[in-house]
């Protein structure tokens, strides 16, 4: 049984997530992570009803959301989440769930889950994510650093999968994120405790 003490530790990954998948997902869910100067900003979309994304579309909105937080790095975080939505139209469904935690999120069916950060010298930890959820084993699987066109995104994006529900279902669970200060010489750990929400499949 692992103890609190590992529950906080970035550097474990927690067990079972690891693990290959017994399913292919059929759709990817992108999760983009910025930094207003109020606050978080998250957006959330993905390739519902369009055909699915291959490396160069990811590595695409990945490169247009990075642009787009540099030139608005000095705005709130409403004006950054419309600066966003606006350059990423037609490049993806949007999500448009308004949750009491940005950083909640909602899938459909089986599903590739990629987070992805841009904020000046942070990223995830080795832990990346853990559940809370004593059966989160049976739906969540495949943790691994993201590689897009043979290059590992690692810290900056992960992707992990979530199996198709019979019934919709939250599960809790938190992000690992290591943030610095000063160039790096200044760390710190940040745990942001947020729910996806698993909607059975149309």
């Amino acid at each position: 049984m692992s103890s609190i003490r590992d529950a906080f530790d970035g550097s474990k990954v927690q067990e079972g997530l690891a693990d290959a998948c017994s399913f292919t997902p059929d759709h990817t869910h992108i999760s983009l992570v910025a930094r207003g100067v109020d606050g978080f900003v998250v957006i959330n979309g993905s390739d519902m009803n369009r055909d699915p994304f291959d490396d160069a579309q990811i590595s695409q909105i990945f490169m247009i959301f990075a642009e787009t937080v540099d030139e608005y790095r000095a705005v709130d975080a409403a004006t950054l989440r419309l600066a966003v939505g606006a350059a990423l139209a037609g490049m993806w469904t949007p999500c448009g769930a308004v949750d009491p935690c940005p950083f909640d999120q909602h899938v459909r069916g089986a599903t590739r889950m990629i987070f992805n950060m841009h904020v000046p010298g942070w990223g995830f930890e080795e832990a990346r994510i853990k559940f809370k959820s004593d059966n989160a084993g049976e739906i969540f699987c495949g943790l691994s650093w993201l590689t897009l066109n043979g290059e590992s995104r690692q810290p900056y994006s992960f992707q992990i999968n979530a199996a198709a529900a019979t019934a919709p279902a939250e599960y809790e669970f938190a992000l690992f994120v290591q943030a610095s200060q000063d160039a790096g010489n200044q760390v710190t750990r940040l745990i942001i405790d947020p729910k996806i929400h698993v909607i059975p499949p149309m």
